[in-house]
């Protein structure tokens, strides 16, 4: 027997369309400097498939993303764009990435897999 409460379709959409729903966050060091990356939302997922360009992209991340920790006040501006593009690549600026995808959803070892096949291979 299922106990499930079956909610009507004005409790989703209370739950879902009404109610703001808070981002995961988490704390990366980032040369030395701890800082809170924020979880993307799906309109920022969707908008930086549609950019082409990749530095715009990556540093995207840092720009829109990276906040002082327990606050909502971003650290970075457009004008750092270009120091962040010539920051050395480090542990650390992966580390970045991983929390990203991490917080994206985004299986990391899955990724990595799906890297390695053959893209020939499922098209025969």
């Amino acid at each position: 027997m299922n106990d499930k409460v079956k909610l009507t379709r004005d409790e989703i959409r209370k739950a879902l369309v009404e109610t703001k729903h808070a981002p995961a966050r988490e704390l990366v060091t980032l040369f030395g400097v701890e800082i809170e990356l924020q979880q993307p939302t799906l309109n920022s997922i969707l908008s930086a498939r549609e950019e082409a360009d990749e530095r715009e992209r990556t540093t995207d991340v840092f720009l829109k993303y990276a906040y002082v920790p327990d606050s909502d006040e971003l650290v970075f501006e457009d004008k750092d764009r270009e120091t962040i593009l010539n920051w050395p690549f480090t542990d650390e600026l992966m580390k970045v990435q991983t929390v990203i995808l991490k917080l994206t959803g985004v299986d990391l070892a899955d990724a990595m897999e799906d890297l390695k096949k053959d893209p020939l291979e499922d098209s025969s």
